[in-house]
């Protein structure tokens, strides 16, 4: 059992935004009429299905027991898509930074490695829709 419960905390706030990101962006891929623009946003909620997946294996493995999400807020897409490109950057950079001080308090290699992808995976996230955004500007 993992002692530290400001990380386990941590784990689950990233759980419930992995979730609520999965849902927000395949609902804005469903917005999107260009075939290439709506295939990379159905990717980047792939992406997070699977951040929540290596998250609740970390959970799993650090304290025995499975995590089930109450009460997740799930962000709705915004009329002008600009603007839903806009504050997906800032919420991309946002989990970044809540990632961190996970993978700095973890010891385990494979968990070190989860959460290096997973934070790589939101960098770059941030970074397509910085150029999605400049496109339909």
């Amino acid at each position: 059992m993992y002692s530290n419960k400001y990380v386990i905390e941590l784990i689950k706030d990233a759980i419930n935004e992995e979730i609520s990101q999965n849902k927000y962006y395949s609902d804005l891929a469903n917005s999107i009429k260009d075939i290439d623009d709506k295939k990379a946003i159905e990717q980047i909620s792939l992406d997070e299905h699977k951040h929540r997946e290596m998250f609740e294996d970390i959970y799993n493995k650090l304290t025995g027991e499975t995590y089930s999400p109450k009460n997740i807020r799930y962000k709705t897409i915004e009329p002008v898509l600009t603007d839903n490109f806009t504050s997906s950057v800032s919420n991309e950079l946002e989990a970044v930074d809540l990632y961190r001080p996970i993978l700095f308090s973890l010891e385990n290699q494979q968990f070190k490695n989860y959460i290096t992808e997973i934070i790589t995976d939101e960098q770059n996230h941030a970074a397509r829709l910085i150029y999605m955004y400049s496109k339909y500007r």
